[in-house]
């Protein structure tokens, strides 16, 4: 077997059954992929209404953690590539069969490209500021930062490099990839590789900023030591510059205002999350990823 495609889920299971009729719809013969999901709720339970195929492996992972329920995955699987996608992506029908390619040609790492698409429940406001900012994976990936929505990595090289750190609330995608690239391995970019993933509306894109300020400020304090203080001033200092934007993505005036507009409010607003940190007002430990 050449794939294992793992995808952890706390609770997303409606989103996750649509992946999963995704997965099951690779143009990819069977054989060739196997669908683990690992349940990381707290218990086993599942709503009545879900209910997978044969073709998928549920297990269960209670320790809180995507990165954790990610390793997880990976030591139950059989194929000799790790496939990793999140339970709200929808990958393309042609995802596998136009990854194989690359691994038939030598390709140890791949990141894949992710769309950006206007759910059901979606708002225009962040469809047109995820558009512009979310997953630049043809700016990451060939500095060597690759993102959980769509990567693969060979088990080989997974296992060498110690997998996923199960200690970090976020950035554990950017951690295994770099220290993939710093021992010699190349992390390939496939435009052709597609996985596809809603927009976020507004709450939820304020929702994930608070979870990554959080969780990057404990990443800083275990990596450089740093104070939470000198982390509040850091974030000052930086304003709003550094923030990728892709410029093609914006088509008006009012677009790009609205990009704006929603980076200032992001700023402040982590702004505040650091400064609770810092009067200890907020615990980053306690947030779930």
């Amino acid at each position: 077997m050449m794939f294992s495609v793992i995808i952890p889920t706390y609770n997303d299971w409606y989103r996750l059954k649509q992946c999963v009729t995704a997965l099951e719809a690779q143009t990819l013969s069977d054989d060739q992929y196997e669908i683990i999901v690992v349940n990381n709720s707290e218990t086993k339970r599942i709503p009545e209404e879900i209910y997978f195929s044969e073709r998928v492996q549920l297990i269960h992972e209670a320790q809180p953690g995507s990165y954790i329920a990610r390793n997880r995955g990976v030591q139950a699987s059989n194929g000799e590539i790790m496939v990793f996608t999140d339970s709200d992506c929808c990958p393309d029908k042609d995802w596998l069969k136009n990854s194989k390619k690359y691994f038939d040609g030598g390709v140890e790492l791949l990141g894949g490209k992710v769309e950006i698409f206007n759910s059901d429940d979606g708002s225009k406001y962040g469809y047109i500021y995820e558009r512009a900012t979310a997953f630049p994976q043809h700016k990451n990936v060939p500095t060597g930062r690759g993102v959980t929505a769509n990567l693969f990595v060979k088990k080989s090289v997974f296992k060498k490099v110690g997998g996923f750190d199960s200690s970090v609330k976020s950035g554990g995608d950017w951690d295994l990839t770099l220290r993939c690239t710093d021992v010699g391995y190349q992390l390939v970019y496939a435009d052709d590789v597609i996985v596809n993933h809603p927009a976020r509306n507004l709450r939820s894109i304020f929702k994930k900023c608070y979870r990554l300020t959080c969780g990057g400020a404990l990443n800083i304090q275990k990596k450089y030591g740093h104070t939470c203080l000198r982390i509040l001033g850091s974030h000052l200092k930086s304003g709003l510059s550094g923030r990728e934007k892709d410029l093609a993505a914006i088509t008006s005036r009012n677009e790009r205002m609205i990009v704006f507009s929603i980076d200032v409010l992001k700023f402040f607003y982590r702004t505040i999350i650091y400064t609770c940190i810092t009067l200890r007002l907020i615990d980053p430990e306690k947030i779930r990823e």
